[in-house]
């Protein structure tokens, strides 16, 4: 499990560094590069070559650190064979933020090459939206395969005490994840600025709260709730 996630962490971090290197050479010196875009896609914040680099480094960066706590985890949580029984889905979301970590500096690094062409570019926002929704739908789809740990899923008080509230809770939200993240497409191509990322983000809170209440409902019924239990690493 451990060694399928550091391949692909190896390669998107690989790719990343390859577009850093190609980065130095495609950025124009002595000019201000965009290095922030606002949610109706306007750069909104400028830096010179060197500080335009400094920003781009901040993705691989977020890579390394994630991998560092994802291979880690299987070592320090509590539930750990419960995570190794859910490595497809562990590896799966795993890939997922490397490719979309690896796709987003492609494409932020493209936006800074074009410099004032990128100036009011609605498409990266879209770009970045429509990835994330993918992103969901991978997480909706493995969320119902995952077994009770500290580092997957919808972890509430209720769902970490009671076996049966933890399935019952993944296997509903699993596919609302999934739907979200298709809302997510749809938006990225339809509403524009701010509303785009409103609604996304709303619609991701809105599935993540249920969820959370519906997993207290559910334990209150539930034959194995511990409400007591002590974690032991």
């Amino acid at each position: 499990m451990i060694r399928t996630g550091l391949i692909w962490s190896a390669g998107a971090i690989a790719v990343m560094l390859g577009t850093l290197y190609w980065a130095f050479g495609a950025l124009p010196a002595g000019e201000q590069i965009p290095v922030h875009w606002g949610p109706d896609g306007t750069a909104d914040r400028f830096a010179d070559k060197d500080g335009a680099l400094l920003v781009l480094m901040i993705l691989p960066g977020a890579a390394l650190f994630v991998t560092g706590v994802l291979a880690l985890a299987p070592f320090i949580d509590p539930f750990r064979e419960n995570l190794r029984r859910s490595r497809k889905a562990y590896v799966a979301i795993w890939a997922s933020t490397m490719v979309l970590l690896a796709a987003l500096t492609g494409g932020i690094a493209v936006m800074m090459a074009r410099g004032g062409e990128a100036s009011s570019s609605n498409e990266f926002v879209r770009f970045v939206m429509a990835g994330c929704g993918l992103l969901f739908i991978v997480i909706g789809n493995y969320l119902p395969k995952t077994r009770k740990t500290f580092f997957l899923g919808i972890r509430t008080p209720w769902t970490l005490t009671s076996d049966y509230t933890w399935e019952k809770t993944h296997r509903l939200v699993g596919p609302l994840y999934i739907l979200a993240g298709l809302a997510g497409i749809v938006i990225a191509f339809t509403l524009n600025g701010i509303w785009m990322v409103f609604t996304f983000v709303g619609a991701v809170m809105s599935v993540t709260l249920f969820g959370a209440a519906y997993s207290w409902w559910v334990w209150r019924h539930a034959s194995d709730r511990n409400e007591g239990a002590d974690y032991v690493v």
